[in-house]
């Protein structure tokens, strides 16, 4: 049994609580533009198309909309290769329709973040255009290097650095006649953030969106933004078992986790708090780093050199079927245990990166896996269509997009399936005959109409953990988790006599969710707040935690998963009597 406490000061009737900022516990809804609604019939999704679904994004119950990259680009990269991160893209939409759109969103009280890009651009930028002409300040926006020379006709790479794509990180630039560094592709030149010159654009673009209302950003790519200028070479291994790639055959000691990289972070916080200082409101600055918990930590900064608000974890998005309840809990405390005081952990299951939760772990896990999700403390991201349960489309190698993943990595076009609103042709995605990417399969099925229809659904049952995360438990409760046995996990979270524990079966046979060896202080049955839609079970129903008298404990189906309460409630009742007289009593707490 592993406790962690979270905030104990809602633990006796009436006391005060320290208030939490939005961003600590918000829920952050990760919108991909081209996938999730396409307004004017060409078969992409563009701004308008947000803007139309607000409503729908408001009645989650989400926070804030993270808005991935609707710049200016070539879509080498779908986005991530900006020509200018101070326009739209046409095929998105225009400045206008992005004002709109921000403007739209602060009326409903949604927060927008915005990607923030500042590792490379794309090739057809003019800051590099100019550079390859070495027109003045533009000359060193960029890692140039003359190379190293074998003779007087020959020369080769710099050093031994290796990008994404298994060769060398440098590329040679006839007209320039030197190499430039780029990590991803040949048309997404790597910048030159040592140069103050770019830092100050950097900046400036932050500026710009902040300006127009922003609410903040999430950094693209942060580990990798600085190289040792030294340029020397990256120690080789060999120790990677079943892995060709070259590229995690260095050790990149010069080309990630420089230090400068917290150095810039933290003036980037610096600005954001600029904007907080003038009106009180917090701009969030939120990070992606995919290596590891234990790496997230440094981005958190302290109270003399703040960083990042939100350093993204990326664990349970990294988690398999093949993993048990002891590899859960690894996970999850991995992370846990090592946030620093004060601050609270984030979490995510699906990303615009990886496969869905539904094809790591089996479709009918996504709710078991929405409940971690949303019922562990501190904030959670959630990828469109999550809320429904929607499956990776099946894409074909004539319907690929996807240019810019290596040889390790599936293409992510599975991932960015287009959202299906109805049961009509495409989905209601778009009338165009053909959209960017087929939908999943089963939209005529899986789709939001539907599910709003439905007496239950995946999209009533995360609706519901929305209104869970409202109670004192869930959001200021103290963290419990336990090992029930090899493919059962159970974590609770705990205010006063409020209750609130998730049961998970992570295996392919049914679980006991009780063991014999200890009854966690929970008593011997507890009520059904919500199940898996796999679960068998019903809003309400008594289920049995404890075996005792001849009684055995409940058994859960295979990758299912319960919510349970110490007190019953309906599909109307979601709020325990505990926190309604807590918030009542105290009368200082305001939950948002």
């Amino acid at each position: 049994m592993k406790i962690l406490s979270v905030l104990c000061s809602l633990l006796v009737f009436g006391a005060s609580s320290t208030e939490l900022d939005w961003w600590e516990t918000s829920v952050i809804y990760q919108v991909y533009p081209r996938s999730f609604k396409d307004s004017n019939g060409d078969g992409v999704g563009d701004i308008n198309g947000i803007i139309e679904k607000l409503d729908y994004i408001k009645a989650l119950g989400v926070d804030a909309i993270w808005i991935q990259p609707v710049y200016r680009s070539p879509m080498v990269d779908m986005g991530y290769d900006p020509i200018s991160m101070k326009e739209i893209d046409p095929l998105f939409g225009t400045m206008e329709d992005m004002e709109n759109l921000i403007q739209a969103a602060h009326e409903r009280k949604l927060k927008v973040v915005m990607d923030f890009v500042p590792n490379h651009v794309s090739d057809q930028s003019e800051w590099f255009k100019r550079s390859v002409n070495r027109d003045g300040p533009y000359t060193d926006y960029f890692v140039w290097h003359d190379g190293k020379r074998i003779n007087d006709s020959y020369r080769t790479e710099p050093n031994n650095w290796v990008g994404w794509f298994e060769k060398s990180a440098w590329k040679w630039n006839e007209k320039r006649q030197q190499y430039y560094y780029r990590l991803f592709k040949d048309e997404q030149p790597d910048l030159n953030v040592r140069n103050p010159a770019v830092q100050a654009e950097l900046e400036d673009v932050l500026r710009f969106w902040l300006d127009m209302g922003v609410d903040g950003f999430r950094v693209d790519a942060i580990p990798i933004l600085f190289e040792a200028a030294h340029l020397e070479d990256e120690p080789v291994t060999n120790d990677v078992m079943g892995i060709s790639n070259t590229f995690f055959k260095r050790i990149h000691i010069y080309t990630q986790d420089q230090p400068e990289n917290l150095d810039i972070l933290h003036r980037w916080r610096q600005v954001l708090d600029e904007y907080k200082f003038k009106d009180g409101i917090t701009r969030l600055l939120s990070v992606e780093d995919t290596f590891g918990p234990k790496k997230l930590i440094p981005y958190f900064g302290n109270e003399t050199f703040p960083a990042a608000h939100i350093p993204f974890n990326f664990g349970l998005i990294n988690f398999y079927y093949t993993m048990n309840a002891t590899k859960l809990d690894s996970v999850i405390h991995d992370f846990l245990d090592v946030v620093p005081k004060n601050r609270l952990p984030n979490w995510l299951t699906d990303s615009h990166d990886r496969v869905r939760t539904s094809s790591r772990m089996g479709a009918d896990a996504v709710n078991a896996f929405m409940m971690m999700n949303l019922i562990l403390p501190g904030s959670a991201c959630v990828y469109y269509g999550s809320e429904i349960g929607l499956e990776d489309s099946l894409i074909r190698d004539d319907q690929k997009t996807d240019k810019a993943s290596n040889a390790l990595t599936f293409t992510r076009d599975r991932s960015r399936g287009p959202m299906p609103w109805d049961d009509t042709k495409n989905g209601g995605f778009t009338t165009n005959k053909t959209p960017w990417l087929p939908l999943s399969t089963k939209y005529w099925t899986t789709n939001v109409k539907s599910q709003l229809h439905e007496a239950n659904s995946h999209l009533k049952i995360f609706k519901r953990l929305m209104t869970l995360r409202k109670t004192v438990a869930v959001k200021y409760g103290d963290l419990e988790t336990h090992v029930v046995n090899t493919w059962t996990y159970l974590f609770t979270r705990k205010a006063s006599n409020d209750t609130v524990a998730v049961v998970i079966n992570l295996g392919s046979e049914s679980e006991a969710i009780c063991s014999e060896e200890s009854n966690f202080g929970l008593p011997e049955t507890m009520f059904v707040h919500t199940g898996s839609l796999n679960s068998g079970f019903k809003i309400g129903d008594e289920v049995r935690i404890i075996s005792s008298n001849g009684h055995s404990c409940t058994e859960l189906r295979p990758k299912a998963g319960l919510v349970l309460t110490t007190y019953p409630t309906s599909a109307a009742m979601v709020w325990s009597p505990v926190s309604w007289l807590l918030i009542l009593g105290m009368g200082v707490l305001t939950l948002r």
